[in-house]
């Protein structure tokens, strides 16, 4: 992964002035949605479960356990999770304050526990846990099983016999500014949306004159934060452990996703330095601390990711210090009653958009994983868990109760794991092409053409330093590639066929692989008149095919550019220890000045691809493609891995390897059923 341009990289640590600005701007990023938590949890239990200055004191500690964690590599601010809002309030009515802050603390047992098996067996197993089309459905029925609330506090709800519409106005004021904000506002105002919202709603409240100040009056100036300790405050049971506790898996895979999206901001991926299992390690002590002391389970914070994204400042000191004035605010009485005496309508306001937008990301997860809805299996999965995550479904089991969004998570994953799939959606799950390739494993392809728009073309050239480059892979999205593939894998497709379509897929992947190609100015005369036409200078570029295999696609790139250098490397697989072994090499004398095209049918364990680029870059080649028809995850990791620099083109990219080292489901020998030779 390439370093991203950062202004302050993870371990700087900035002038003290400074040093306290960048600070105080992730507070406020990550106070709107901290303090949101215990107010809406309360508000939708009917009763006090959670307290700001407890939730703003955990937030803190939390993020320094988290930083502790991961060795001070890893620029995340923990906040308190919505994921939970609903949960911690159901598993209150049930076993009261005890059960909701004995499930708290269980959850960070469970991302505890699920660090320490990736620490042994990888993380393979919880993708194959934890799909799209479970993630997406569940976090759809959180901001969904929560739209009542939001509702109920802006004061439109059905049951409400006197509407009073100063609440109304200031509920759908603090609505609009909220969106406005989101859709209008520019820098840190974008990061802060339902901070600023709630500013607004109080402001306009206090206007109207439906603010009580008299919480505020009586509040010390300093005050001693009411934690709620085990043992002290209450028995710990697991009355509500299953309510809460599943929804662990949400948060987990949200966590991946986010450490992704930080990891792409930075130029430092996260999940292997400090590693997924360390940053679940912090996110788990720092949740089991927060339900030690009373407090919301801790995530790692969209809106903190955001400020480091705006601000290029990955200072884990800076975060450490914001995690510190964090814990300061929970200590000062005042400041959280004024807090504490925001009126219900103005939660509704930004509920109202923050339930939704839960809801809409649920969604988001499910598209941009392509999954599709016209298999019965998908269909069966996510409709089950919505009618029972939203239909009030509930099953006791002696005293434990297994409700709403825990019991449909619990469903869905069974569901995932019992249904059988067919050859072709087993394909298809792994092969999630061009604009998502599985987040942790595989570097997605990343499209630059936001990172242009609106820039001057003499400039061209140097913008296209200045933005994060990133590794690739680019898998052909055609339905006429699917249709020959489905052809090419065919154990009945013989020989010349085979040849033909092999050739054939090489043209299409050359045409991809060309879709970034400089043109030079010409003047040309057409049978009407002279004009400056675009053309291709075919002498940059060369092909270099693998023996034997790779010259199976050779044909089809001369088709597309015939005037191409062509060299040759002779490589074969040692069946024992799946090495590759290098016989020949043999390329242009001016190799070194050309952009160079690497073929092979088949990206496998990746070793032979990985020697070939290897033997370029020593002849002085920097720019190096390389195509192939099918890939494997392994190969495809190795490859990025070793060369990062270096963009695949592929026409499918497979489930696995088997244990001879051939691609699952693949095509079998490309070589062999090239060539006829078995």
């Amino acid at each position: 992964m390439k370093e991203a341009k950062l202004t302050l990289d993870v371990n700087e640590k900035p002038p003290v002035l400074k040093w306290i600005i960048l600070a105080l701007q992730h507070v406020f990023a990550m106070f709107g949605a901290t303090i949101l938590v215990p107010i809406l949890v309360n508000s939708t239990a009917g009763e006090t479960v959670l307290t700001i200055p407890v939730a703003l004191v955990t937030s803190g500690i939390g993020t320094l356990i988290y930083i502790l964690c991961t060795k001070g590599k890893s620029p995340v601010y923990l906040g308190s999770s919505f994921a939970f809002i609903t949960p911690i309030a159901v598993g209150a009515a049930k076993a009261g304050i005890g059960g909701a802050m004995t499930g708290v603390m269980l959850v960070g047992l469970i991302y505890i526990v699920v660090a320490i098996i990736i620490s042994f067996l990888g993380k393979e197993w919880l993708k194959k846990l934890l799909p799209p089309i479970v993630i997406g459905p569940m976090i759809m029925i959180i901001g969904l099983g929560l739209a009542p609330t939001a509702i109920s506090e802006i004061g439109i709800s059905a049951d409400v016999t006197a509407m009073d519409y100063k609440g109304v106005i200031v509920g759908v004021f603090t609505f609009l500014v909220t969106a406005l904000v989101m859709l209008k506002g520019k820098g840190f105002l974008k990061v802060v949306p339902f901070l600023v919202g709630m500013v607004s709603g109080y402001v306009l409240s206090v206007i109207l004159g439906i603010v009580d100040f008299t919480p505020v009056i009586e509040a010390a100036f300093f005050s001693i934060p009411d934690f709620v300790v085990p043992f002290i405050s209450y028995t710990p049971t697991l009355g509500a452990a299953l309510t809460i506790a599943p929804i662990a898996l949400v948060t987990i895979a949200e966590h991946i996703g986010d450490h992704t999206a930080l990891s792409t901001i930075i130029g430092k991926d996260l999940l292997k330095e400090p590693g997924l299992n360390r940053t679940l390690l912090g996110d788990g002590v720092a949740t089991f601390f927060a339900g030690l002391l009373g407090g919301p389970a801790n995530t790692t914070y969209g809106e903190n990711t955001s400020v480091v994204g705006m601000t290029k400042i990955a200072s884990v000191w800076v975060i450490g210090l914001a995690a510190i004035f964090a814990i300061c605010l929970g200590f000062l009485g005042k400041f959280t009653a004024i807090v504490s005496t925001m009126p219900t309508s103005v939660l509704g306001g930004v509920a109202l958009l923050l339930y939704g937008f839960i809801a809409v990301n649920g969604l988001k997860t499910l598209i941009e994983n392509r999954t599709d809805f016209s298999k019965s299996r998908n269909v069966i999965i996510a409709s089950s868990m919505l009618v029972i995550g939203l239909g009030g479904a509930v099953i006791n089991i002696a005293t434990v109760t297994v409700s709403g969004m825990s019991l449909a998570a619990i469903v869905g994953i069974l569901l995932n794991l019992l249904l059988p799939k067919d050859s072709e959606e087993a394909v298809e799950e792994t092969t999630v092409a061009q604009a998502k390739i599985e987040k942790d494993e595989l570097k997605v392809a990343v499209d630059s053409k936001e990172n242009k728009k609106g820039k001057n073309k003499k400039n061209k050239e140097n913008k296209k330093q200045d933005r994060t480059e990133k590794e690739e892979v680019v898998v052909l999205d055609h339905p006429l590639v699917e249709h020959k593939l489905s052809i090419l894998r065919d154990k009945n497709t013989g020989t010349k066929e085979f040849r033909e379509l092999v050739s054939e897929l090489g043209m299409f992947l050359c045409y991809e692989a060309m879709k970034e190609a400089e043109l030079d100015d010409i003047e040309i005369e057409t049978p009407i008149q002279k004009i400056v036409a675009k053309r291709l200078n075919e002498d940059k570029y060369a092909f270099l095919p693998i023996l034997r295999a790779g010259t199976g696609m050779l044909d089809g790139l001369i088709n597309v550019i015939p005037n191409a250098k062509i060299g040759h490397i002779g490589m074969y697989r040692n069946e024992e220890t799946l090495e590759p072994v290098r016989y020949f090499f043999k390329v242009p004398s001016d190799i070194k000045n050309r952009e160079v095209l690497v073929l092979d049918p088949m990206l496998a364990t990746g070793g032979s691809g990985c020697d070939a680029i290897e033997q370029l870059k020593q002849e002085g080649v920097t720019k190096i493609k390389f195509l192939c028809l099918i890939a494997a995850p392994e190969g495809v990791k190795k490859m990025q891995e070793e060369h990062p620099d270096v963009k695949i083109y592929c026409a499918a990219l497979d489930e696995k390897l088997n244990e001879k080292g051939y691609i699952v489901p693949g095509l079998g020998d490309a070589g062999d059923r090239i060539f006829g030779t078995k």
